[in-house]
């Protein structure tokens, strides 16, 4: 082979390298970006525990009047055969809204409701409508109804949480 075939043979290989470069690095990007969309991490709720009372509070953020922040968690350990609880929910203070919360098991069961929570304030610790036995309860409901917070307490959008109660002896 001569030196004019293998030049000839080298560019060819070279030329191939700007558009595999051009293909690769737009897909590289696309995976990046779907990462962090689809697997970005789910702001943490932090739960604060006092010698009587459990509540839940979301991380800060900034106070806006079109946002309403609702606080998630993944389960709730409550007593076994006992209406009165030890656990309390909160709105976050940075909410432009009163809260209502409903505590519903998934077969719609109500086990509690309170009253309005404002922004920042802790509710009632829960007292059950019905003692539970003890075990576990997947895809209870925790139901945020929001209202505005002048005298009229306008219903506005809410929100339904799903988590797993463990009722405990």
């Amino acid at each position: 082979m001569t030196n004019k075939a293998r030049k000839r043979r080298r560019n060819k290989r070279r030329s191939h390298f700007p558009t595999a470069l051009f293909i690769i690095l737009p897909v590289i990007a696309i995976g990046i970006a779907a990462w962090f969309i689809f697997f970005k991490p789910m702001q943490d709720s932090v739960v604060v525990l006092n010698q009587s009372t459990e509540t839940v509070e979301a991380a800060p953020v900034e106070k806006t009047e079109s946002s309403i922040s609702i606080p998630g968690f993944e389960g709730l350990s409550l007593k076994a055969g006992e209406k009165k609880q030890s656990v309390a929910l909160k709105n976050p203070e940075q909410n432009p809204c009163y809260f209502v919360i409903t505590l519903v098991l998934d077969d719609g069961t109500v086990l509690w409701e309170s009253d309005y929570i404002a922004p920042g304030e802790i509710s009632k610790p829960i007292t059950l409508n019905q003692p539970l036995e003890a075990g576990t309860y997947p895809n209870s409901i925790l139901r945020y109804s929001c209202f505005t917070l002048d005298k009229n307490r306008s219903p506005l959008n809410g929100a339904e949480t799903k988590l797993t109660l463990r009722v405990k002896e």
